[in-house]
């Protein structure tokens, strides 16, 4: 599908209305903290905030739409899925957000720059690939001894001390049968959502991950890409 005249010449505007600048010192600031954060993460690729503004373009509508001065980038709207990951903080969203970020979510989505804020967060959550590991206690780096008794599993012995099947195993790679009386290491350990790698942040995976409903998405992006591209403010 081709895009309308109407959203061109919409979006158009950009190109000689400052307005649509409104929002680049947060996008700027979010972006910069988070590929600062994740410099280091395996397989991250190092957003582009201009990128993120054009979200910010096609997601608002642009200054003369009532979204402008409150859900710029639709977080909270009908239908929307992404608050609730957010304010639940599931599917990674808790290694993501800022703990202010958390708050804010909760009670200021309405409020644009939270808004943006909250867009950029989910964004970056839909990015990233994440699954439970193991992860052991760094602050109690001891390891124990249990005594099986009847009745015992990996799986009960582990909510019984504070550990993980994974790392009974690890511990133990000799036992393959329980048997009461039978001693079994044990150190402290927890489930734990962990991200593993990353999604590239460009028009197709955002159209993907981002977006809903919408199959001219990507096509917006790259437009509003190829007007940023001539801005000469």
């Amino acid at each position: 599908m081709s895009l309308s005249e109407k959203w061109k010449k919409t979006v158009d505007d950009g190109l000689t209305n400052a307005i649509w600048d409104a929002y680049d010192a947060v996008i700027k600031a979010e972006v910069t903290a988070y590929n600062t954060k994740f410099a280091n993460s395996p397989g991250y690729h190092k957003i582009d905030w201009k990128l993120i503004k054009a979200v910010v373009w096609v997601e608002s509508g642009g200054p003369t739409s009532p979204a402008w001065k409150t859900r710029v980038m639709q977080i909270g709207n009908p239908g929307d899925p992404a608050l609730a990951v957010l304010k639940g903080a599931t599917e990674g969203a808790d290694l993501v957000m800022s703990e202010q970020l958390k708050k804010d979510v909760v009670g200021k989505i309405n409020e644009p720059t939270v808004n943006v804020k909250a867009g950029i967060a989910y964004l970056v959550t839909r990015l990233a690939k994440s699954e439970f590991q193991s992860v052991l206690d760094a602050a109690d780096t001891k390891t124990f001894e249990y005594t099986v008794v009847a009745g015992d599993s990996l799986e009960k012995i582990a909510q019984k001390v504070g550990t993980t099947v994974d790392v009974l195993k690890k511990l133990n790679p000799t036992v393959k049968l329980l048997q009461p009386k039978q001693i079994i290491v044990c150190r402290k350990a927890k489930l734990k959502r962990v991200i593993t790698g990353w999604l590239p942040c460009d028009s197709v995976n955002i159209a993907r991950r981002y977006n809903v409903g919408d199959p001219n998405y990507s096509a917006k992006l790259d437009y509003v890409m190829g007007l940023l591209e001539k801005l000469k403010r």
